[in-house]
C-alpha cells in the first residue's frame, strides 16, 4: 500500500455526521432534515438524480456552504468552526476542477503538497494517478480524463483522513479509471473515509461500501451495497425504483 495514504489503518469510527441538515434558497428547501453517518475506511456514495440535492449537501461537509440549520462535524470537528488545522486533514475535489487554464501539472501539485506540508512528495503522487509524463502540461491542454486524475492529485496532497470526490471518473478511460478505483481502494485501506458523488451507479455499485441516496432533498435510501445489491439488482435498479 501506498504510503502516500497512510492515515489511519485500524480505525472504524465515525468520520462525518450530518444530523437533520436543511439547505434553503429562498423559499425553496434543496435540501430537507438530511442524516447520514460515514466511516472511516470506507466509501459512501452520495447518490441521487439532478436537482436531489448532493452537491449542497456534499458543499455543506466541506465547509463550502453555510446551512440554513441542522449539525456536521467532520473528523469529530463542527464544521461551521473549521479552521485551518481540520481543512488541511481534509481533500475535495471538485466536478470542474477549479484550476486555472494555465496551471502545469507538477508545479501545480508542489505546490498545494507545500501548502498542506503533510509529508506527501509531489513527483510520487503525479505518478500515482499517472500523469508522470504530462508534469509540464497545462489544464487546457488535458484530457478530459487527465484533467480528472490532475484534480484528484490536488485532493490527495492533503494525505486526507476524509476525502470528498465529485465525480473522479468522469471522462476518464479504462486504463485511468482502474487507477482511480485503486486510489480509492489504498485511501480506504488506510483509513480514510471517502465521500463518492457520481452519476455512474456502475461505478458506485463497484467501489461503493454504502449508498445514501437522496430525492427532493430528502434521504430515501441509507444502507450498505451489499445489503441493497442482489446478482439480479444492481444499484441503478434500486436508485431508479427509489427516486421514481
Amino acid at each position: 500500500m501506498s504510503t502516500l495514504f497512510v492515515v489511519n489503518p485500524t480505525s472504524t469510527s465515525t468520520a462525518l455526521e450530518v444530523r437533520g441538515l436543511v439547505i434553503a434558497y429562498g423559499d425553496i428547501t434543496a435540501v430537507d432534515s438530511v442524516s447520514f453517518d460515514a466511516r472511516h475506511g470506507e466509501v459512501t456514495a452520495i447518490l441521487g438524480r439532478n436537482g436531489a440535492g448532493k452537491t449542497s449537501t456534499i458543499e455543506s461537509c466541506e465547509g463550502l456552504r453555510r446551512p440554513t440549520s441542522g449539525s456536521l462535524r467532520v473528523l469529530g470537528r463542527d464544521v461551521t468552526a473549521m479552521d485551518g488545522a481540520l481543512r488541511s486533514r481534509i481533500g475535495v475535489m471538485l466536478q470542474d476542477g477549479g484550476i486555472a487554464p494555465s496551471a502545469r501539472v507538477l508545479p501545480l501539485v508542489r505546490h498545494y503538497c507545500r501548502l498542506y506540508d503533510r509529508g506527501v512528495d509531489a513527483h510520487d503522487l503525479v505518478t500515482r494517478v499517472g500523469l508522470q509524463h504530462r508534469t509540464s502540461s497545462t489544464w487546457r491542454r488535458l484530457s478530459g480524463g487527465e484533467r480528472q486524475r490532475f484534480s484528484l492529485a490536488l485532493a490527495l496532497a492533503a494525505r486526507p483522513e476524509i476525502a470528498f470526490l465529485d465525480e473522479p471518473t468522469a471522462g476518464v478511460d479504462l486504463d485511468g479509471r482502474e487507477t482511480v478505483r485503486e486510489i480509492i481502494s489504498d485511501l480506504t485501506k488506510s483509513g480514510c473515509c471517502v465521500i463518492l458523488a457520481t452519476h455512474d451507479l456502475d461505478e458506485a455499485e463497484r467501489v461503493a461500501d454504502h449508498a445514501v441516496v437522496l430525492h427532493h432533498g430528502k434521504v430515501v435510501i441509507d444502507d450498505s451495497v451489499a445489503r441493497l445489491c442482489t446478482p439480479s439488482r444492481r444499484l441503478e435498479d434500486v436508485v431508479r425504483e427509489a427516486t421514481r
